[in-house]
């Protein structure tokens, strides 16, 4: 029997970002597809799921270190590798420490710090940038998507033959809705780095004829970053905060489209929770969305906000354009799920336990 590593943390230090919802979702999969075999690292003293217990191999809680501090302090790793032995160890953020003397399989997301300045601290963006190059040591990268496999190689120095793509998916809470809802908001779900492009979104609200339309609701984390947003409320901007699964999905239900002008996106979760749950999604056609959407979202140019207003009026004025693309999306979300994603992750811990011994 094969023991898989998982390193959880990020799914209860990040909770509400990408990274912690994408590290619940794969701990949650990972034990329903290897039952028995997932080794599981959390935080100490935090608040574990109470199924994990039944499906997981073991529970171990590390009293040290915080948030990503693995990647500076490799002994750690080492210490509590000797104690909890696995066949593999998978990091599904933050990095890979040097010399873990175990199969290490890291997720690699994308290499935005190494080409826009998201986020706008120059401090973040040498840690993140540190985090991507340290990808190197892994013996094998899950790459979230081709888009993000051909970044990491370029620009983060990822070998092409260490790299796997596997997709992310969709959990259980993101479904159409049993009813019929009427829209009543467009939506934007996710950060407010630069890269995120809602600029773009302020504009186009701007333009003759967006007062039509109905008010954008923001929905994410939301900091310093806010401010512009806040100041656009003439504009009928509302932020809300980051959201649960179930509830984000109301959101999802609620609304005309999913907007994302993301100059660049990894791969885009909330494109596959939005098909998922019926929400036509508009998208640029920028970073690994074409990829994603596969012809079940509207594609735009990143910079042009007419444009989006042009298409937006659209699904408003035509129900039945709406439900093609909302069934489109649908079909498009079957293809994408946690389930799938668990699945082919473990042909990736596989092969990277061949790839180690093979190297021995």
């Amino acid at each position: 029997m094969v023991l898989v590593g998982f390193d959880a943390r990020a799914a209860f230090r990040d909770p509400l970002r990408g990274f912690g919802r994408v590290t619940r979702s794969l701990a949650d999969a990972l034990l329903e597809v290897l039952p028995g075999q997932i080794v599981l690292f959390v935080p100490h003293g935090s608040p574990v799921p109470a199924p994990w217990y039944p499906l997981a191999a073991r529970v171990v809680a590390l009293r040290r270190p915080a948030r990503g501090a693995f990647l500076v302090d490799p002994l750690a790793w080492r210490w509590t590798l000797r104690r909890h032995r696995v066949d593999v160890l998978h990091l599904p953020a933050w990095g890979v420490p040097a010399g873990l003397g175990v199969p290490v399989v890291a997720t690699g997301y994308d290499a935005t710090p190494l080409r826009f300045p998201s986020p706008p601290q120059a401090w973040k963006r040498r840690r993140l940038a540190l985090a991507l190059r340290s990808l190197r040591r892994a013996t094998l990268v899950h790459a979230i998507s081709a888009h993000a496999r051909d970044e990491l190689v370029a620009l983060a120095g990822v070998p092409a033959e260490r790299c796997r793509v596997v997709h992310l998916g969709a959990g259980a809470p993101f479904t159409a809705s049993p009813t019929a809802v009427e829209p009543r908001h467009l939506l934007f779900v996710g950060g407010l780095d630069p890269h995120k492009n809602v600029d773009l979104l302020l504009a186009m609200l701007r333009l003759p004829g967006a007062e039509r339309l109905p008010p954008l609701v923001v929905a994410g984390p939301h900091g310093p970053a806010s401010g512009p947003l806040a100041a656009a409320s003439a504009h009928r901007v509302l932020l809300t905060p980051a959201r649960t699964d179930r509830e984000l999905a109301e959101l999802y239900h609620g609304a005309l489209a999913l907007l994302l002008p993301s100059r660049n996106e990894g791969f885009g979760l909330p494109a596959v929770e939005a098909m998922a749950c019926g929400c036509p999604v508009l998208a640029a056609d920028a970073g690994a969305l074409p990829e994603v959407c596969a012809g079940a979202a509207a594609l735009l140019s990143p910079d042009r906000p007419e444009a989006w207003l042009a298409a937006l009026t659209r699904l408003a004025a035509d129900p039945d354009h709406r439900r093609r693309l909302a069934a489109a999306g649908r079909a498009r979300a079957q293809e994408l799920t946690w389930q799938a994603t668990a699945q082919g992750l473990v042909e990736v811990y596989r092969a990277a336990i061949r790839a180690a011994s093979a190297r021995r």
